[in-house]
């Protein structure tokens, strides 16, 4: 499950690069590559604001909710190993505090 959401987010994250580089800027874009001078010529004279804009909103917020989702699972699938009474336990026996050098002034 983890691994899907991450390869998903990988690939979504891609999407949103490609996306947001396609869309129309001030100056010239990636989109006047394509044409020649216009830089509209790619996606006419209106430019690709309402479909691209709203399917980059959407990619995003879709990006930012899985994104959410992976952080979660993985906090409580490693929640367990993290505060397991063996480990504590093991860390206060060690008592590495002799092995620290002090320096005296």
């Amino acid at each position: 499950m983890i691994t899907l959401i991450t390869v998903t987010c990988v690939i979504l994250a891609i999407a949103i690069i490609v996306l947001v580089l396609l869309q129309q800027g001030k100056g010239s874009d990636l989109g006047s590559a394509f044409g020649g001078g216009s830089s509209n010529s790619m996606f006419g004279a209106l430019g690709p604001s309402n479909f691209i804009g709203k399917l980059t909103y959407m990619i995003v917020a879709v990006w930012l909710i899985l994104s959410l989702l992976l952080a979660f699972l993985l906090k409580t699938d490693n929640a367990e190993d993290a505060f397991s009474e063996e480990l504590i336990k093991e860390a206060q026996e060690e008592d590495l505090s002799k092995q620290i050098p002090l320096e005296n002034n």
